[in-house]
């Protein structure tokens, strides 16, 4: 059995094709907010073949196994592709991070 936090890394022919993340909490100024969907990365050269959007799937049924009820994820601009695959707009909000402030929209998803 999985916990929190996991890792998914997607593979194909020997090479890394993208990862994504079920993690306890992902904004400081959000820690109410738990769990989150993070780290979804697919590098540009496998983009728009479902790879990130099967990756945000088994997060998704990773949470459902562990009886968790929500998840949250921000991103920034949109969310466009979450937004396909039925995740909710909670809120957009200026986040600061490493790299300085952005505005981020955070959503959640019924698991």
């Amino acid at each position: 059995m999985w916990t929190i936090p996991t890792i998914f890394v997607a593979v194909a022919a020997d090479q890394t094709v993208g990862c994504a993340s079920l993690v306890e909490h992902d904004m400081l100024t959000r820690p109410e907010l738990s769990p989150w969907l993070a780290g979804v990365f697919v590098p540009p050269q496998y983009r728009r073949h479902g790879i990130g959007a099967a990756l945000v799937e088994r997060v998704v049924r990773e949470a459902r196994s562990l009886a968790v009820a929500r998840i949250y994820l921000y991103t920034p601009g949109s969310g466009a592709l979450y937004l396909r695959l039925g995740w909710s707009v909670v809120e957009r909000a200026f986040y600061r991070e490493l790299w300085g402030e952005t505005e981020v929209t955070i959503m959640e998803f019924d698991a």
